[in-house]
């Protein structure tokens, strides 16, 4: 850039070609203290030409001094916006690193949460595994009451339908023998009775029956004796009776029993099936949410590279663009240093001349 502002200072010099002054002639010699550098050739030779065009030595000190101006305004142009640019970095780099930390963090909380969900998985699935175990055996035992309250009521019919049978026979047997007993009973008709009851007893129990053989024992005895038997007969039908009651009472306590327990089965499956669906509700909603995280966690795995891959070039990006600056602000420097002491060996100049030119004025005066 100073070079180029070189040439364009050149073109603006006077056109007008005169022989170099005096006073010229000695500046131009004293810039030959300057070192050789690119920069300081090019000053040189820009204030040689500046002279040889007949420009006056107070114009080449103003060049200078716009010059000097320049270099400075530059860089403390430079300065702000290489100021205003690493701020720009510097927001970049940390926003960057607050997203790859709130990343990692999100990855660490990703991986807890999906061990978590593994977990609660597992124990959700040997849950649901002990209800359905716990609805099955429930069932079989609902099954097994109803089989076993279906074979009691068999039992109770037969038993009912048995004992009725006896009852009525019974009835019957007490019937003929209350009138085998009654004195206006001749012998032969007592006989005859007590022959159709025992062949009735012998058809309707059986052979081996105890009032077939109670009956049949009758045909021996004499009326007393039959009267006795007849008084058995009705302890034995009474008896008969009141087990026929209880066991009807029975029956009543066993269908409620068995009603209580079909209730509580129910109840008791309607609890555990609300529970089990509840139970597949929050598998289901679980495995659907570690399918999420999953999914996040996968993302986050792509995404923290591409974070750290950025974070790295804006780094880079920085330390480069810093680097240009520090360069030019050096060439800079060198070059304001440069331009500095050609002004103030011009500055010198100029007032050694001056002061040359009073003392003239006044030894002549």
């Amino acid at each position: 850039m100073s070079l180029i502002r070189f040439n364009i200072l050149a073109l603006t010099i006077g056109v007008c070609l005169s022989a170099m002054t005096p006073q010229a002639s000695l500046l131009m010699k004293s810039f030959h203290q300057f070192g050789q550098s690119p920069y300081s050739d090019q000053l040189k030779e820009l204030v040689q030409i500046k002279l040889e065009t007949g420009g006056q030595v107070d114009e080449v000190l103003k060049l200078i001094q716009e010059l000097l101006d320049s270099l400075k305004q530059d860089q403390v142009d430079d300065d702000v916006a290489h100021s205003r640019q690493m701020a720009v970095f510097d927001q970049n780099i940390n926003e960057l690193e607050d997203d790859l930390s709130r990343l990692n963090t999100d990855l660490a909380n990703a991986n807890v949460l999906i061990q978590t969900l593994a977990e609660l998985l597992v124990i959700l699935r040997e849950t649901i595994l002990t209800y359905e175990k716990q609805l099955a055996i429930l069932n079989e035992q609902e099954q097994f009451i109803r089989n076993a309250r279906a074979a009691d009521i068999k039992a109770y019919n037969r038993r009912v339908e048995q004992a009725n049978k006896v009852i009525n026979a019974l009835n019957l047997i007490i019937e003929k023998l209350s009138r085998a007993v009654d004195q206006q009973t001749s012998e032969q008709d007592r006989q005859a009775i007590l022959t159709q009851i025992h062949a009735e007893c012998h058809e309707q129990f059986g052979p081996n029956h105890p009032v077939t053989i109670l009956i049949k024992l009758t045909t021996k005895f004499d009326v007393p004796t039959v009267q006795r038997i007849l008084e058995k007969l009705v302890q034995i039908r009474d008896g008969a009776s009141k087990s026929l009651s209880e066991d009807i009472a029975a029956e009543e306590v066993a269908s409620q029993n068995f009603d209580t327990s079909m209730s509580e089965i129910e109840t008791l499956r309607k609890r555990l099936s609300t529970d089990l669906e509840n139970l597949n509700q929050q598998f289901n909603d679980k495995l659907n949410q570690q399918k999420i995280v999953l999914a996040q966690k996968e993302q986050l795995l792509i995404d923290i590279p591409i974070t750290e891959e950025l974070l790295q070039l804006t780094k880079e990006q920085q330390e480069q663009y810093h680097q240009a600056y520090v360069s030019r602000q050096t060439q800079r420097q060198s070059e304001i240093e440069v331009v500095q002491k050609a002004y103030n060996l011009v500055f010198d100049h100029v007032d050694s001349v001056k002061k040359s030119e009073d003392l003239t004025a006044k030894f002549n005066s």
